[in-house]
């Protein structure tokens, strides 16, 4: 197997994603435009890297990898500078280079589910903050987490389903499940980290439910289990938040 340091694009990229986060944390001026071009970089750089594996496995392996740039930089906006703001940037940066350079390597499910699970919870914690700080319409807040649901759940759904319609309709099912506690939660004075700590324990219990489905493993006394361990996770995320009147 090739060293993850031997894989150039990955270097390149990473490093591309460390200055880009770390230019934004220290430059105040024109951060929008900094913004889109360390971003479409990014983008379009992880799709040449990803060109052979696209060829060879389908468009649904560059999801994941787009996803969690994206996200990294929505979720970046709103971490408190300081030590903490650095070790974001780099714990996402290691994050994507294992990405890039190994993870469609590795054995499904375990590296799938990591990024996965942090995509997603950095993504609906970065956009419900955009509502909760600058007053970002709730429409379009519900519309960016139910389409990255749905990409996510596709994504993960194609490693087991090749045909495209079923991996549509899981999408859909499991984006419109997330959206309606996502409306639940809207009523609720919490901020937004616990409204994605609440829809990432969500979207996890679903999308493990739908593989053991699709596995042929899914059992009763496994639903029970998992939904009673969610909802103790969800308790606890609840009753341990600040609520903000």
């Amino acid at each position: 197997m090739r060293s993850i340091f031997a894989d150039r694009a990955a270097i390149v990229l990473s490093a591309v994603l460390f200055l880009g986060l770390e230019t934004l944390t220290i430059v105040t001026r024109f951060t929008w435009p900094l913004f889109t071009v360390f971003l479409l970089f990014l983008l379009l750089g992880t799709l040449m890297a990803l060109r052979e594996e696209l060829r060879r496995r389908g468009p649904h392996v560059a999801i994941l990898p787009l996803a969690y740039i994206v996200s990294v930089f929505l979720f970046h906006l709103f971490v408190s500078q300081g030590l903490l703001q650095h070790l974001f940037i780099a714990g996402t940066t290691l994050g994507f280079a294992l990405l890039i350079a190994r993870a469609t390597e590795w054995a499904y499910p375990t590296w799938t589910w990591l990024f996965t699970s942090v995509t997603f919870f950095l993504w609906a914690s970065g956009l419900y903050g955009l509502t909760f700080h600058l007053r970002f319409p709730l429409w379009a807040t519900a519309l960016g987490i139910g389409t990255m649901t749905g990409l996510l759940t596709y994504h993960v759904v194609g490693r087991v389903e090749h045909t495209v319609r079923l991996r549509l309709f899981w999408s859909a099912i499991l984006a419109l499940l997330v959206l309606e506690v996502l409306i639940v939660l809207a009523f609720f004075p919490i901020t937004y980290t616990v409204v994605g700590g609440v829809l990432f324990v969500t979207f996890y219990l679903l999308l493990h439910l739908l593989q053991h489905h699709l596995y042929h493993q899914l059992t009763r006394q496994m639903i029970t289990e998992y939904v009673s361990l969610a909802a103790l996770v969800v308790l606890l995320i609840l009753l341990t938040a600040e609520w903000r009147v």
